[in-house]
């Protein structure tokens, strides 16, 4: 399934002890669908609370009793509006949304004028920035890193080095857009890299001091992280 959801009434995509969930969203409709069966839904990543998506891709192994598209209009038929199943259809055994992805693509917006319309959907910039010191970070990211200094430091995860395709910020209706393309990603990542590339732009850090961070060297500065609205994953990678 590719899912789109607007994340800012959730505590994030994975199921929780306590608060609304995605995952927990569209397990339960499963469940009615399928009283049967155990659900378990896979998604391609983990989304923070207030984080959006427009196309998560997720799986689950089920009986074949209805089609993949009845399956997509059941679901969305009972799904609240803020969850959306864009397509379905049937994958091999060995297909899982997260380890067989290649590389997933997120965005984050941020906007120079506080609007209520898009206030859950962007970060309002409130500094003046130099945006070729945002590109400039942006391109030092491409490549193989540990993102050690750029993750919540709980993160379980036996390794912390991530291999990013694509990086760049651009500037289109009234909106300063940083796009990440990369195999994986860590939790709080993405937040951790724009927040603190924002540093940098307004001038309280020094490009050395983004590169220091980035290449885990003792530095004064440390990562500063954006808030969630603003993020949005927008594409999950197969081959």
């Amino acid at each position: 399934m590719t899912i789109q959801y607007d994340g800012t009434d959730f505590h994030g995509w994975q199921v929780q002890a306590k608060g609304r969930t995605v995952q927990g969203d569209i397990e339960n409709v499963l469940s009615i669908i399928y009283p049967e069966e155990k659900i378990t839904v896979l998604g391609a990543g983990r989304t923070d609370a207030g984080v959006h998506a427009l196309g998560l891709t997720a799986n689950v192994k089920l009986p074949s009793k209805l089609s993949a598209n009845e399956l997509m209009k059941a679901l969305n038929g009972n799904l609240n509006q803020d969850v959306r199943i864009d397509s379905a259809g049937v994958v091999e055994d060995d297909f899982h949304a997260r380890f067989s992805a290649t590389a997933r693509e997120y965005e984050y917006r941020l906007v120079k004028a506080f609007s209520p319309i898009t206030r859950n959907y962007t970060t309002l910039l409130k500094w003046n920035i130099n945006k070729n010191l945002l590109n400039d970070c942006a391109k030092i990211l491409v490549g193989e890193h540990d993102f050690t200094s750029f993750c919540k430091a709980t993160a379980e995860v036996e390794n912390k080095i991530c291999t990013v395709f694509d990086s760049k910020w651009d500037e289109a209706n009234e909106m300063i857009i940083f796009t990440i393309k990369a195999n994986r990603f860590l939790q709080h990542m993405v937040r951790y890299l724009v927040g603190t590339m924002l540093e940098v732009a307004r001038g309280r850090y020094t490009l050395e001091d983004f590169q220091n961070l980035l290449t885990n060297e003792k530095s004064k500065p440390v990562v500063v992280r954006a808030p969630a609205q603003g993020l949005l994953l927008k594409k999950v990678y197969y081959e």
